[in-house]
Parts: structure tokens; C-alpha cells; sequence
């Protein structure tokens, strides 16, 4: 077996282990949460892009989201929203939940438990809300 075969052999290995990481992670949360088929479901493929794409737009620090370079505004009513978790385990990131707000506000100690930091974006794209460890929220824009 040549080297690349092997590299090809070991990375695919790796994807399909992050993989079932994922799946084990996603079966976690829905054990976890209070009626979660039917209050949630996790993104799509399409969704998880337009998530990501919108993530890259967000200002960064050292890697991280600097929610201090935002406009911040009050918070205003929202609807269906995507849940991502903003610390944890490397397989959270790969997890988007989408929901309406106030089921993500009312369950908001069970996704505590899996990571202290949320982001909540609107369907639309544009409005987001971050939540802290101390449940201090702060909603801004994409511009």
C-alpha cells in the first residue's frame, strides 16, 4: 500500500470517526432536552452552510467571536431561530438546532449543560443573539 493510499485511508478513518462523535453527541442532546423531536430538529447540510457562511462574517479575536466589535441593540421579538454552541467538545461545533426562541430560552439550562455559550441566529440571517454564562443576552446585526 503506497503512502498516499494509506493518507486517504487514515483521513477517512478520521471523518467517519468525528462523524459517529456527531451522531453520539446529537442522540445526547435529544435524550437531554424535554421533547426535543418536537420542539427541534438539527440543520441540514444547506442550513449548516448558510450557518457557517454567516458565522465567517462575525468579527474575530484570537479565533474567537468578539460580540465587544457588535452594535448592540435590545432584544426584540424573534421567531424560528438556529442554536449554535459556541464551547465544548470539538463535535458541538458541527451542531445546529433549529427551534423557535422562546423554547430555546425556555430550555436554556439544558443546553447550558452542554455548553455555557450560545449563539442564536434568526432565520433570517441578519439578527443574532449571544447568551454568556450568565445568561446575559446580547442581540445585534449583520450588516
Amino acid at each position: 500500500m503506497n503512502k498516499e493510499l494509506l493518507k486517504q485511508k487514515l483521513a477517512e478513518n478520521k471523518r467517519r470517526l468525528k462523524e459517529i462523535r456527531i451522531n453520539e453527541m446529537k442522540s445526547e442532546i435529544t435524550q437531554s432536552i424535554e421533547n426535543f423531536p418536537e420542539k427541534y430538529r438539527f440543520a441540514d447540510d444547506n442550513e449548516k452552510k448558510r450557518i457557517e457562511i454567516f458565522m465567517e462574517k462575525l468579527p474575530a479575536f484570537y479565533n474567537k467571536i468578539d460580540f465587544s466589535a457588535l452594535a448592540e441593540s435590545s432584544v426584540t421579538e424573534h421567531g424560528k431561530c438556529y442554536l449554535c454552541f459556541l464551547e465544548g467538545s470539538e463535535e458541538i461545533f458541527d451542531i445546529y438546532i433549529y427551534g423557535n426562541f422562546s423554547d430555546f430560552l425556555r430550555d436554556y439550562d439544558d443546553f447550558f449543560f452542554f455548553s455555557a455559550y450560545l449563539l442564536i441566529i434568526d432565520e433570517d440571517f441578519y439578527r443574532f443573539i449571544y447568551i454568556d454564562d450568565n445568561f446575559n443576552l446580547t442581540e445585534s446585526r449583520i450588516y
